[in-house]
């Protein structure tokens, strides 16, 4: 069992319990831009993996509030570079895991994901 990262289902399980979370999408500005995940039950914010790795503070000043007190998600396209930035937020002592599969499982119908596992 990884518990490293969330599924799609773990993910509105979240939601459905109000738990607060904080969606960073860590890819680059321009691919956030042209979409992203969408939630009224979260807020979602870019802050670009490379970004993260090059400041001395992982998470900018603007949103370290909302990130100490939520359950961060890590999102990119496949999940590999998510993976990366949530261990790193772990490390700085955030509450981080990454949604297995990126974006690309997350917007696969559910029979596809059931059947990825």
């Amino acid at each position: 069992m990884q518990t490293d990262t969330w599924t799609k289902q773990e993910v509105i399980e979240l939601w459905k319990k109000r738990t607060p979370v904080l969606i960073l999408d860590v890819r680059d500005e321009a691919k956030f831009q042209a979409g992203t995940l969408t939630s009224e039950f979260a807020a979602i914010k870019n802050v670009p993996y490379v970004r993260m790795r090059e400041q001395d503070k992982p998470v900018p000043e603007e949103i370290e509030s909302i990130a100490r007190k939520a359950q961060i998600i890590t999102i990119c396209t496949t999940g590999n570079k998510a993976k990366k930035a949530a261990a790193l937020l772990r490390a700085h002592g955030y509450e981080a895991k990454a949604l297995r599969g990126g974006l690309t499982a997350w917007n696969q119908p559910e029979e596809e994901n059931d059947s990825a596992r």
